[in-house]
């Protein structure tokens, strides 16, 4: 799956509410030429993702689709028009535009109206990793960037954060508790190298707690701040040991 298909689904389902929107879609016949249209592209695209790679989004994705046509099959022409105004921007996950927990205001919205067995991923904590970074990075590094995690899950919210905050000082401490074992004397360039490659690896550990806030900056950050941290703070410590 590329980015052209969630694109094109993500235009359908905008079409779907477009179209419960219309008055008209009952009554005018190019109006239910093009419904059909729609339709039909939308269960194409459910029996494509059937086959896709197995990920969190799409099976998030196939459970909004799946329930769009049971709710079609109601035939209660405001609840289609609300559920696909909840879930019409929801293919942004895989084109990684958002994140889940950006959708909690809609999703919460449409749970309060028509019941809460409605979108039960939303009240669940589980993490994210993917293979790259998000196209919309840089929104984590703002301050509201917790405000939907928090406003769901306020007590998991200050675990993960507790965790983050141990986990990026974790190697950190035991650099420096192995600094004072292996030698009292402190050898000015050697310190400085060493610290900064715990504090590196630190980073990549708090990237890592970051994926259950759906804002993992991808396997690549990680690697390289662990692996590279690792190397400066082991060549440091090598150092102490021959000097």
């Amino acid at each position: 799956m590329n980015d052209a298909f969630y694109e094109k689904l993500k235009h359908d389902l905008i079409e779907i509410r477009r179209m419960y929107g219309d008055e008209r879609l009952d009554t005018k016949q190019d109006s239910a030429d093009e419904y059909r249209a729609v339709i039909e592209s939308i269960r194409m695209a459910r029996i494509q993702m059937e086959y896709d790679t197995s990920t969190s989004e799409k099976q998030i994705l196939l459970y909004c689709v799946d329930t769009l046509f049971d709710v079609l099959e109601e035939g209660n022409r405001q609840k289609i028009f609300d559920f696909a105004d909840a879930i019409h921007h929801i293919p942004e996950l895989y084109l990684r535009e958002r994140n889940l927990y950006s959708f909690r205001a809609e999703l919460k919205t449409f749970q309060e109206k028509y019941g809460k067995t409605y979108f039960p991923f939303i009240d669940k904590v589980k993490p994210l990793f993917t293979k790259k970074a998000p196209k919309n990075k840089w929104d984590y590094f703002s301050v509201s960037a917790d405000d939907d995690f928090k406003k769901l899950h306020p007590y998991y919210y200050k675990v993960i954060v507790c965790v983050g905050i141990f986990a990026l000082f974790l190697s950190q401490v035991l650099y420096l508790a192995a600094v004072v074992w292996m030698s009292p004397i402190s050898l000015g360039w050697v310190v400085p190298i060493g610290y900064l490659g715990s504090f590196i690896m630190g980073i990549g550990l708090f990237n890592i707690v970051s994926a259950w806030l759906h804002q993992y900056l991808g396997h690549f950050l990680t690697a390289v701040c662990l692996i590279g941290g690792a190397a400066l703070a082991v060549c440091s410590l090598i150092i102490f040991l021959f000097l």
